[in-house]
């Protein structure tokens, strides 16, 4: 039999290959991250007559960079299965539910030549409310995936790498 989940603790987890804030010497270094967030049956939340809190379940991955990292990349997932579930049989409004993953490159000189995401966010048979009495919650399933190069200190240097 398999594990259950309930709650949304699932897993978070990152893998990392020369990442951090590491500069190599010369620009050959690279970053990578792989981000899995999993949730099965959840989070599940039954209201009664006291008003509901928000839920906020967020995977982030980020690959930061002063400067001498030629390559900066992102695999991140959420995944959800049955869930959120929101019963409120009461008159209390149920609170949101967020579910974000971030996947971020950011490299402050522009010297990073190649940046990829890979993000994926899936859910299965998806968000489940019933509120009969009572208004229902707010429910939010958001990527973001950002490559930014090249935005210095602002000293008016492009994010292009030139020749020399």
């Amino acid at each position: 039999m398999g594990a259950l989940t309930i709650g949304g603790a699932g897993s978070a987890g990152a893998t990392d290959n020369d990442s951090g804030t590491k500069s190599a010497p010369g620009g050959t270094g690279s970053q990578k991250n792989r981000c899995d967030t999993n949730s099965t049956i959840g989070p599940i939340r039954i209201v009664g007559l006291a008003p509901a809190g928000d839920i906020t379940t967020e995977t982030n991955c980020l690959n930061y960079s002063e400067s001498g990292v030629l390559e900066q990349s992102n695999h991140c997932r959420h995944t959800s299965t049955i869930g959120s579930i929101t019963i409120n049989p009461g008159l209390a409004p149920a609170g949101d539910i967020t579910s974000r993953t971030n996947c971020i490159n950011y490299s402050k000189t522009g010297g990073a030549l190649l940046q990829s995401n890979k993000c994926d966010t899936r859910s299965t048979i998806g968000d489940i409310t019933i509120s009969p009495l009572a208004p229902g919650p707010k429910i939010t399933q958001e990527t973001n995936c950002v490559n930014m190069s090249g935005a210095g200190d602002g000293d008016g240097k492009s994010g292009k790498r030139s020749g020399r």
